[in-house]
Parts: C-alpha cells; sequence; structure tokens
C-alpha cells in the first residue's frame, strides 16, 4: 500500500515537474531576419581549422557572409541572448569576410551584451589559428517552435492519475473474498 502510494506520489510529481523543465533555456537563439526564422549559436573555431563554416549555406554556416550589414542585424537581433563569447560584455563574433592580402584576416562584428547600440566591427587581431567564438546558424527552420499551452502536461498526468485510481479499485476488488451469493 506504501508503495502503491508512493509510486503514484512520484508520478504526481514527474507531471507537475516536467513542464517547468521544458521552460529551461537553450544555448541557441531563434531570431527572424527578413522573414526568416535561424537558429542561432556559436562554437570556439579557427578559420585554419574549420573554413567550411565560412561561407554562406548550403556550404558554409554563416548566412550573413559577405554582408557586413546583414551581420549586424543577426549580431544585434542576438544581442545579449547567446551570452559572452568574444569577450567579457561582448558576444560571438559574426564574421562576414576572409581576406588574404596584405596579410590574411578575418573581417567580424560582435554585439556590446550590455548596450544594443554598441558593435565592434573587427578583423582578428590573433593569428587565424586561434580560436575565436564565432556564431553560425545551423538550420534555417521554416516555422518557429510551438511552446505547448502549461495546462496541457496537467491535464494529462490528471488522467493518468484517474486511470490509475481506477485501476487500483479494480486491483483491490479483485482481491477481496468473494462473499456466498450464488447466482442460478
Amino acid at each position: 500500500m506504501i508503495a502503491l502510494r508512493s509510486s503514484s506520489l512520484l508520478g504526481w510529481l514527474a507531471g507537475c515537474a516536467l513542464p517547468l523543465a521544458a521552460c529551461l533555456p537553450a544555448q541557441a537563439v531563434v531570431v527572424n531576419i527578413l522573414g526568416s526564422n535561424y537558429d542561432v549559436t556559436f562554437t570556439s573555431t579557427s578559420y585554419i581549422a574549420n573554413p567550411i563554416a565560412f561561407g554562406t549555406p548550403p556550404v558554409g554556416q554563416m548566412p550573413w557572409w559577405g554582408d557586413s550589414s546583414l551581420a549586424s542585424t543577426f549580431a544585434s537581433q542576438v544581442y545579449d541572448q547567446l551570452g559572452d563569447g568574444y569577450q567579457t560584455g561582448y558576444g560571438p563574433v559574426f564574421a562576414y569576410q576572409f581576406i588574404s592580402t596584405p596579410s590574411a584576416e578575418v573581417y567580424g562584428i560582435t554585439q556590446n551584451t550590455t548596450d544594443i547600440n554598441d558593435q565592434l566591427d573587427l578583423d582578428a587581431s590573433a593569428p587565424l589559428s586561434a580560436a575565436t567564438a564565432y556564431a553560425y546558424a545551423s538550420a534555417s527552420l521554416t516555422t518557429p517552435p510551438v511552446e505547448v499551452p502549461a495546462p496541457l502536461p496537467l491535464l494529462g498526468a490528471a488522467a493518468a492519475m484517474a486511470w490509475s485510481r481506477r485501476l487500483r479499485r479494480r486491483i483491490r476488488s479483485s482481491q477481496r473474498p468473494q462473499t456466498g451469493r450464488n447466482v442460478d
């Protein structure tokens, strides 16, 4: 009986806690640019280690590649949602150009995470082999993610509890000794 109550309580707690866990922030950020949704995140890499990522999709992972104003738009839309990347107080670098002469450099824009009006337009002062936090868009989403209404999981948990109570009643009634009623 105690085990049945504790498992019932555990099921009820799980039903209540799961909707709360769905509200935790994800690492990636979905932004809408020119009517398309992009899933933007960043990774620490270098141009030398991952040159194929630097470019426009489908080959590269930077839809803003070749367009500094589009890189600026992405950086301002992400703003502070990805946290620090390039350095403390600035998000990841939205690289938009590689220039090989006179010295090989990657140009990009990084957004201040405390002031939406402050962006740095920078070239890679570190060697091309040094790892830097570069932003990329892993995929263009066709529709934004749909959030589940909060009461829906609770209704499911309530239905599960009602079903388990019915099942318990059935088990209890089958375990009771039958009285001497004969049907002729």
